[in-house]
């Protein structure tokens, strides 16, 4: 019985043409709008795992300056020294890598090609302190260091912009006025939460930043990474009291001049930018089905005024009220889906094209089309009430004696 109350919807809708397409539309705009916002939600989520994972369950990042947020620019502050790091290495255990940075947005440039970047000075632990190893060549030795070489180690999207596909190993840059070679070239890590692209960046001996390049004696930041049974929280506070120690903000009753960021802090950060989006996404489906549902109910309110003779014939030939509401019902709900296919598919194509363009990240995957065609379903129940109360409510007599 449902089968051919079915075939006779899909029928009559092919017979409504323009009515039935507004319908489509309307709902397919709904469900484009909500796959696209499910797609960026469900991508930040991902981002989140894949970031707070990057950023590592032990590991610490001390930067000079009070009250820093993660995502806030860099800033320059002259409180944290090598003196510091020193400190921190005799007096913390559980340390497997330590690597202080000074860091710098630079120009660099390789013939006619040049980009802006983050030059960061580094020491040989960076690889281990960051987890983030050399794709091609090698990284630089102590020796380099100390000797404040001239090498270089960069990023993918510095390679790309500057070498246009050739090899860069070996290859002579200058960064701002001071000639480089290039030893290695960095694995990609892609953009951050908040769209800082990681992969725009030159690593280069500390030694070589700070008194070649810089001529200071303080550094911007350190990673700090400990051995895996390491209570986080409890080494960030004895860094604190060293930090406050050595900078003299004990007795003062001064501020932190400096900022230590956790994964705690981390994840903290991250899941308020989820929580933004996930708001955005419940708001952006409740007036999604507002919208559809009255769109929907009004075009099929006046397509059941047209069709009363119709009804009214069913209904003299044996037809029961119930059925008159399955059918209406069932003419919605086939709109309905028809509608979810194609705005899920063109917000699932625009989500792919939005990421390409912008680096937004998204996800796409199957549970978006549950997702239109839960919300589709939502709205085909709300928008059929009074269409199916409207058409089972004809009286056949009264109708056909018009």
């Amino acid at each position: 019985m449902i089968i051919k109350i079915l075939s006779s919807a899909i029928k009559i809708n092919l017979k409504q043409g323009l009515k039935v397409f507004i319908m489509i539309s309307g709902i397919s705009l709904c469900i484009l709008v909500i796959t696209l916002v499910t797609s960026i939600s469900l991508g930040a989520r991902q981002l989140v795992n894949e970031t707070l994972q990057q950023f590592g369950p032990t590991s610490i990042i001390v930067f000079a300056g009070g009250r820093r947020q993660p995502g806030q620019p860099f800033q320059r502050y002259t409180t944290m020294t090598l003196d510091d790091v020193k400190s921190i290495k005799d007096q913390i255990s559980g340390i497997v890598a330590i690597d202080p940075e000074a860091n710098s947005n630079m120009n660099a440039k390789y013939r006619a090609q040049n980009i802006d970047t983050i030059v960061s000075g580094a020491t040989p632990s960076f690889t281990t302190a960051w987890d983030w190893n050399v794709a091609e060549g090698r990284f630089f030795t102590e020796r380099e260091n100390a000797s404040m070489s001239r090498v270089a180690v960069i990023g993918t999207t510095v390679a790309k912009q500057l070498f246009q596909g050739e090899n860069p190993l070996g290859k002579l840059i200058r960064i701002g006025t001071t000639p480089f070679t290039v030893i290695g070239v960095l694995t990609s890590l892609g953009t951050t939460p908040n769209g800082i692209d990681r992969d725009n960046r030159i690593v280069i001996p500390l030694n070589t930043m700070m008194k070649r390049m810089l001529n200071q004696t303080y550094i911007t930041m350190m990673r700090i990474k400990f051995a895996p049974d390491t209570n986080i929280n409890v080494v960030a506070d004895e860094i604190s009291t060293i930090l406050r120690y050595n900078h003299k903000l004990t007795t003062s009753g001064l501020p932190d001049d400096f900022t230590i960021i956790t994964p705690d802090k981390v994840m903290e950060f991250l899941n308020k930018i989820n929580s933004t989006l996930n708001i955005f996404l419940v708001v952006s489906t409740i007036v999604a089905i507002i919208i559809g549902s009255v769109v929907v109910s009004n075009i099929m309110q006046a397509s059941i005024s047209e069709r009363e003779k119709e009804i009214a014939l069913r209904r003299a030939f044996g037809a029961t009220k119930s059925l008159i509401v399955i059918q209406v019902f069932l003419e919605i709900f086939v709109i309905s889906i028809i509608g979810s296919i194609f705005g899920a598919t063109l917000g699932a194509l625009l989500g792919i094209i939005m990421e390409h363009l912008t680096g937004i990240h998204v996800s796409i995957s199957p549970l978006l089309f549950l997702v239109a065609f839960s919300v589709s379903t939502i709205i085909a129940l709300i928008a059929g009430i009074q269409p199916a109360i409207k058409a089972s409510s004809y009286d056949p007599a009264a109708v056909l004696q018009r």
